[in-house]
C-alpha cells in the first residue's frame, strides 16, 4: 500500500478519508504511524516494522524516516465553497484523532488552531470537503470514542467540546461544549484527551490534587468524574498527552518520563519509561505503545499489555521525524480481518 502526499484545503479540523481495500489472509495488521510535527505545516507518516523485523537484532532493524502524507503548504481550497481567506491550507497542525472500523474506512482529524476552517477528503490527492467551520473554542488535542464522536479539547477557555457522529454528516456541523471548568470542577486547563464505548479522560495543566492532573469521566454522566491523578501521585504536576491502551491509561508531561496508570484507578502511577522528552502516544489494540519523543526526533515502541505496571526495560526506535508531537495509527489494507474482530 502506497502512501503519498495529500494535497487538498485542510482547516481547524481536517477529516482525511483513508480508504481500505479488502484483502484477506493477513497474519499481523499493517501499521502505519501518522504523526504531526512541530516546525512544520505538514502531516507525516512512516511505516513500523512488520513482526518478522521486530525478531531481527536491534542492530539490523532498518529505522524509516517519515515522509510526507499531507503537504499543509501545498493544500488548498477549490469549488464554489471556498473563499478568499479560506485558501490557507494547513499552518501549525497539532492534535490528530483517527477513526477506524473493520471492513470500512477511516477518518483521519487533524487539528490546527492557527486556521479557522474544517475539511475532509480522501487520501488521494484532489479537493476537500468543508464539514465545519467557526467553532466556539479551539482545537488542540483531539479523540475519538468508539462510536466516531470527535471530542477536542481547547486549554484556555477550559472547555472539552464534541461533534457528534451523526453530525459529521450534517452540512457544517457546530461543535458543543460538553464540559467546561466553570461548570465542572474537575476540568482545569484541559489537554491531551482519549474515549472509548463508555468513558472519556483528560489532561488537566491546571489541575491540582482537588482538581485532578488526569480524570476519568463516565460517558453517561461526564459531570461525575474520578481522579486518576493528582500532583502528589506523580513525579510532576502536569500532564499533557494520554492514551489508552486496553486497562491502562498511559500519559506525559513537561519532564522525561511516560507514566501509566489503571483506567479504574485501582493503582498507584507507575513510570513505565525515561525518554528525552516524550509527548503524544497511541496503542496499537494488540501489544505494543507507540510514543513521540519531540527532543529524540524519534517514535519509540514499547510494550503495552501489561497485567501489572512496570518500568521497562529497554525501548525500540522504529522511527526517524523532527519533532513529532501528535500521533495516531492506521491500519493498512492487510488488517482488514483484524479490523473487523476489533469491531465485534
Amino acid at each position: 500500500m502506497a502512501l503519498g502526499p495529500l494535497v487538498g484545503s485542510i482547516g481547524i479540523l481536517a477529516a482525511v478519508a483513508l480508504l481500505l481495500s479488502r484483502e484477506t489472509g493477513y497474519e499481523r495488521p499493517d501499521r502505519f504511524i501518522i504523526a504531526t510535527s512541530a516546525g512544520t505545516p505538514n502531516v507525516l507518516w512512516a511505516r513500523m516494522p512488520s513482526f518478522q523485523d521486530m525478531t531481527l537484532p536491534v542492530k539490523d532493524q532498518a529505522v524509516p524516516a517519515a515522509e510526507i502524507l499531507i503537504d499543509g503548504a501545498a493544500s488548498r481550497c477549490t469549488g464554489w465553497t471556498c473563499s478568499a481567506d479560506s485558501d490557507r491550507g494547513l499552518k501549525e497542525p497539532s492534535g490528530l484523532a483517527l477513526f477506524q472500523k473493520g471492513g470500512g474506512s477511516a477518518w483521519l482529524y487533524v487539528s490546527d488552531p492557527k486556521v479557522s476552517r474544517t475539511w475532509r477528503g480522501t487520501l488521494q490527492v484532489g479537493p476537500q470537503q468543508l464539514v465545519a467551520s467557526n467553532l466556539k473554542d479551539k482545537a488542540h488535542w483531539l479523540a475519538v470514542d468508539s462510536y466516531g464522536n470527535l471530542f477536542y479539547t481547547d486549554s484556555e477557555a477550559g472547555t472539552i467540546s464534541m461533534i457528534s457522529a451523526e453530525d459529521m454528516y450534517k452540512h457544517m456541523p457546530e461543535g458543543r461544549t460538553v464540559l467546561s471548568a466553570e461548570k465542572t470542577e474537575f476540568v482545569a486547563g484541559p489537554a491531551g484527551l482519549a474515549a472509548d464505548s463508555t468513558s472519556l479522560y483528560w489532561a488537566n495543566l491546571k489541575g491540582d490534587q482537588a482538581t485532578g492532573t488526569l480524570v476519568q469521566a463516565q460517558a453517561n454522566d461526564k459531570k461525575q468524574a474520578t481522579i486518576l491523578a493528582g500532583n502528589r501521585d506523580m513525579y510532576q504536576a502536569i500532564v499533557k498527552d494520554i492514551c489508552l491502551a486496553g486497562e491502562n491509561v498511559f500519559f506525559t508531561g513537561d519532564g522525561k518520563s511516560l507514566f501509566a496508570v489503571k483506567a479504574d484507578g485501582s493503582s498507584n502511577v507507575t513510570e513505565i519509561a525515561h525518554l528525552q522528552q516524550p509527548a503524544g502516544c497511541v496503542y496499537d489494540q494488540e501489544t505494543t505503545l507507540f510514543v513521540a519523543d519531540r527532543e529524540d526526533n524519534a517514535i519509540y515502541s514499547l510494550p503495552a499489555n501489561m497485567g501489572t505496571l512496570h518500568k521497562v526495560k529497554r525501548v525500540r526506535k522504529v522511527a526517524s521525524l523532527d519533532s513529532p508531537h501528535q500521533i495516531a495509527i492506521f491500519f493498512g489494507p492487510s488488517s482488514n480481518k483484524f479490523l473487523q474482530h476489533l469491531s465485534e
